[in-house]
C-alpha cells in the first residue's frame, strides 16, 4: 500500500493554511520511560532526583546519562556516615562521567546507595563541593591529567575552574541520543 504525499494533499495544506503553521514540524514520541518528564527536569534542576538503575546509562563520552539528559551525581552519605561540611580537608565530590567510584557504586545498585542526579549545584554547595578529578581524568576534560605530575598546577586549575555550565556547553544535557549511549547492565 502507497501513502500520499501529505505535503500535496490539499485537505491538509488548507488546515494547515488556517492554523497559520507555515513551517514544517517534526513528531518526536514522547515516553516517560525512556525522556525526563517536567517533573523530573524541574526536581533534576532544583533538589534532585533519586536516580533508578534501569534508566541510568554511560555515554561513549563517559558523561553519566538519565534517560534522555546527562546528568551529575552527587553521593548522598548515609546519615551514620555523614561528612563534616565544616572540614576543609573532606570536600564533598560531585560525579560528571563513569569513574571508579560511580562504577563500584552500581554494581552496589544505585538505589541503595542513595544517589541523587541534579544538573546544578546551588551556590552553598559550591563552596564545600568539588568535582571529582577522576571523571575529569576518564573524560581528559580540557586535557586534565591528574597522573602527570610536572602538569600538576594546569590540572589542578583546571578542577579549581571547573564550571558546570561550561560543561554543559561542551557536552548538551539535553537530548541525549540512543546511539551515543548504552545501558551499564
Amino acid at each position: 500500500m502507497k501513502l500520499p504525499d501529505f505535503l500535496e494533499f490539499e485537505p491538509f495544506n488548507d488546515i494547515r493554511d488556517r492554523m497559520g503553521a507555515d513551517v514544517l514540524g517534526d513528531f518526536v514520541f514522547f515516553d516517560p520511560h525512556l525522556n525526563l518528564t517536567g517533573h523530573e527536569r524541574l526536581s533534576l534542576e532544583q533538589e534532585g532526583l533519586p536516580i533508578d538503575d534501569e534508566h541510568f546509562r554511560i555515554g561513549a563520552d563517559f558523561t553519566l546519562i538519565y534517560k534522555d539528559s546527562r546528568i551529575l551525581l552527587t553521593y548522598m552519605q548515609p546519615e551514620s556516615q555523614e561528612v563534616d561540611r565544616a572540614e576543609p580537608n573532606s570536600p564533598l565530590y560531585y560525579h560528571i562521567a563513569s569513574c571508579n567510584e560511580v562504577e563500584v557504586l552500581m554494581k552496589e545498585g544505585l538505589k541503595e546507595s542513595r544517589w541523587v542526579g541534579r544538573t546544578t549545584i546551588s551556590s552553598g554547595e559550591q563552596e564545600t563541593c568539588q568535582v571529582c578529578t577522576e571523571c575529569l581524568q576518564r573524560m581528559q576534560y580540557q586535557h586534565f591529567d591528574n597522573h602527570r605530575h610536572r602538569h600538576r598546577g594546569y590540572s589542578d586549575r583546571v578542577q579549581q575552574d571547573f564550571d558546570l555550565a561550561d560543561f554543559f556547553r561542551r557536552y548538551p544535557m539535553y537530548p541525549v541520543g540512543a546511539e551515543i549511549s548504552a545501558p551499564i547492565f
